[in-house]
């Protein structure tokens, strides 16, 4: 099952986690990019896979294909390493626990940290920060029909929020730099920003019942692409995952 992390997450994950828990990439070669086993999507990237730091995946909202690379890429994640952990900052409570089985992860091996949405950003940094993990996946837009105040922190879209995401992402990179980690936001396309997030990478999406169409909206080295689809039956893993 899930190894659910509590609201209360504190700042020494690995002491939650126990002794099995090895630092990411302690011990072992650091590649520059993360192969997500998905052919069909590894030939869209610039690298033929996800690199270290920070990569958005950006959908029109839920259920528009992020989800399922971000499977695949866990579930590389732990096929590369045994020892390989990977968290989920799951606030919505919005993953499925079958249906992530299905798409091949190895749930002993993921830990799922379910926190208010208030506290997403700062739970996300002692995340990364803890070097636990080598991959860690962040929702960082609520979900169609999840419970947010209209007037809370994540509804404002203030230049003083906009700020406090730049910088928010620009330490994750710095902190997956250090732990040799790949960070996966997952953002929703129809909410507006004042400017793009300062990522490695950025995948825009758009999923149809069969198919994703994926375009690199940005990659560090300045390589834009078209879009491209790739059937949603290529994928691996075991089964479907939204």
């Amino acid at each position: 099952m899930f190894s659910i992390m509590p609201p209360g997450l504190g700042d020494s994950v690995l002491e939650r986690l126990g002794s099995s828990v090895s630092v990411a990439g302690a011990g072992r070669p650091r590649l520059d990019a993360l192969s997500v086993g998905w052919a069909e999507l590894d030939e869209v990237l610039p690298d033929h896979g996800l690199p270290r730091g920070v990569v958005e995946l950006r959908p029109a909202r839920a259920l528009g294909g992020a989800t399922s690379i971000a499977l695949a890429a866990v579930r590389a994640t732990h096929e590369r390493d045994e020892r390989a952990w990977c968290a989920w900052i799951d606030p919505d409570g919005m993953l499925y626990a079958p249906g992530v089985a299905m798409a091949g992860v190895d749930l002993n091996r993921l830990a799922v940290v379910r926190v208010p949405r208030a506290a997403v950003l700062r739970i996300a940094v002692k995340v990364v920060r803890s070097q636990a993990f080598d991959m860690i996946v962040i929702d960082l837009d609520p979900a169609p029909g999840a419970a947010v105040p209209e007037q809370g922190p994540e509804r404002r879209r203030t230049p003083k929020r906009e700020a406090s995401l730049e910088v928010f992402v620009r330490k994750l990179a710095l902190l997956a730099a250090e732990g040799g980690a790949t960070v996966l936001l997952v953002t929703d396309a129809t909410i507006p920003r004042a400017a793009p997030l300062p990522v490695a990478l950025r995948l825009e999406l758009a999923r149809t019942e069969s198919a994703i169409s994926v375009r690199i909206g940005k990659d560090r080295h300045g390589r834009i692409g078209l879009a491209k689809t790739i059937p949603i039956n290529s994928k691996p893993g075991l089964g479907f995952a939204g």
